[in-house]
């Protein structure tokens, strides 16, 4: 049990030719666990968490980070061997438009709740019924922006050359398609929802 419990440990991370010696101190109050390895590769070799595979005596270590390092059969200096590769510059590069592009989601996410707030407000009769037709239509306005936006971020995301190593990456750019899919879907129905009030207003149906 005091095994499970090493704060310190010094290991031999062997990578292709090289041979790093990596020295783990766990932060106070915490033990040693996988994650600090994971972490503690990164900075030394520059190789990304989701490039690393760490193998001990032919099992790999990093496949649940919040184990105990001891728990694994470590001990001090044991020697792993890590596989995996730093992201070429090119790699780098897209890494950076994928970055750009998950922000202008998030800004776009934020334009999509206003609206649906607004529209909210609109079908509560929180409008006089004379402002509601303009604010319908200046939503509706909106929303084919917002479609348009939508696309637009759908096609930047097909257009990354993500290195087939990089998981990391190409799971984070999955991860945006589908939740621009979603958006996409939700924008379709809010745009119906307002048709369907433009034709009770025009009908002089009570929203």
């Amino acid at each position: 049990m005091a095994a499970a419990k090493a704060k310190n440990m010094k290991l031999q991370v062997k990578h292709g030719s090289k041979v790093h010696e990596v020295r783990l101190q766990a932060e106070q109050g915490n033990v040693l666990t996988v994650h600090d390895l994971v972490k503690k590769i990164n900075e030394v070799t520059e190789i990304p968490p989701a490039n690393q595979k760490i193998l001990y005596k032919g099992k790999t270590l990093n496949k649940d980070l919040d184990v105990f390092l001891t728990d694994t059969g470590l001990t001090d200096n044991a020697k792993v061997m890590l596989l995996g590769k730093k992201p070429d510059p090119v790699d780098d590069k897209e890494m950076g438009k994928l970055h750009n592009i998950e922000q202008s989601l998030k800004k776009e996410e934020e334009k999509l709740s206003e609206i649906t707030y607004e529209l909210d407000g609109v079908h509560r009769g929180f409008l006089e019924d004379s402002l509601k037709r303009p604010a319908l239509q200046k939503s509706r306005k909106r929303i084919a922006h917002s479609t348009e936006q939508y696309m637009k971020l759908l096609e930047a995301l097909d257009g990354l050359n993500l290195d087939p190593s990089n998981s990391g990456g190409r799971a984070k750019r999955k991860s945006l398609v589908d939740r621009i899919h979603t958006l996409l879907d939700r924008c379709d129905g809010l745009a119906k929802g307002i048709d369907d009030m433009l034709a009770r207003l025009a009908a002089n149906i009570p929203l």
